[in-house]
């Protein structure tokens, strides 16, 4: 190795020293302490860190924090400086788990073994009490964070109700095979699935082509919403509603149904209790369903 590679491996050493300590002194971007995007989990009794990959690449681009060790030697040295400042807690477990993946990119850590032999007896049994860590693609990691927020609860033997999180400004689909990951429940005839917020586990099961997070275009001469019932004129009689529009008897109605829409003539017995009808086809329709009407 060229003098001139080893004092590029020492400049970057210092550098990166310098980004350990502004961050523990002074946190990222100026404010104090740092977020860390970090999931924890525990396998064989031994916890394990699980961080999103492009966050770890990001940090380095953002603080153009980037160390080359090209030798063997090289790799020893900073796997010693990593667990030095971790035992004499200049660093936290997440700057020493971003100083592992400088030290090892992309997930290839076939030489960690090979230079643990170079670090001394104390600094390898203090690195065998740490706990692991690993680096996720944002959908698996997303879908980690999602699942951890799941409630299980037991009320009778043998009984699970799965209650999963409800978001007030998000929607969140899963391919079949990942929310079968999170959550042990496979959907066969879907290639997607939007979990649905309620006692137990509820989805909305979407197939084709067809992109679930783009709404339909509207149609124009009608008013498309959910049907409501509510109180109109005078007397204060009950009526159903569409975006506060009144439906009257026998005017023209479309139902929502799977991916299309059924034409009819909406009808109902002014019952509070008796389900709406929809004419022409002979179906009944609850309070909450989505439908257009002339506007």
């Amino acid at each position: 190795m060229t003098n001139e590679t080893n004092i590029e491996f020492t400049e970057q050493m210092k550098y990166l020293a310098e980004f350990f300590k502004r961050i523990m002194e002074r946190g990222m971007d100026g404010y104090a302490g740092a977020v860390w995007p970090v999931v924890v989990r525990q396998w064989h009794d031994k916890d394990v860190y699980m961080y999103p990959q492009i966050f770890f690449r990001n940090l380095a681009r953002k603080y153009n924090v980037y160390v080359n060790p090209k030798t063997k030697s090289n790799r020893a040295d900073m796997l010693k400086f990593l667990l030095d400042e971790l035992m004499e807690e200049k660093i936290n477990i997440h700057l020493y788990h971003f100083g592992l993946h400088l030290l090892y990119p992309y997930i290839s850590r076939a030489n960690e073994e090979k230079d643990k032999e170079g670090i001394g007896k104390k600094r390898n049994d203090f690195l065998s009490k740490l706990p692991g860590y690993e680096l996720k693609s944002n959908d698996d990691f997303v879908s980690e964070v999602w699942s951890s927020l799941i409630l299980r609860r037991y009320p009778d033997v043998g009984e699970e109700m799965v209650e999963v999180p409800s978001f007030n400004q998000l929607r969140i689909l899963f391919t079949t095979e990942e929310f079968g990951n999170q959550t042990g429940m496979y959907f066969g005839d879907a290639d997607w699935v939007e979990p649905i917020p309620a006692l137990r586990l509820k989805v909305t099961k979407w197939v084709g082509e067809k992109d679930p997070m783009t709404p339909e275009a509207k149609k124009d001469g009608m008013i498309e919403g959910r049907i409501w019932m509510g109180h109109h004129g005078s007397n204060d009689a009950l009526r159903h509603f569409v975006e506060g529009v009144p439906i009257h008897s026998g005017s023209y109605i479309e139902v929502k149904f799977g991916d299309g829409w059924i034409k009819g003539r909406y009808e109902w017995s002014f019952e509070q209790s008796s389900p709406i009808s929809s004419r022409s086809e002979s179906f009944n329709i609850q309070e909450g369903h989505l439908v257009r009407i002339r506007g």
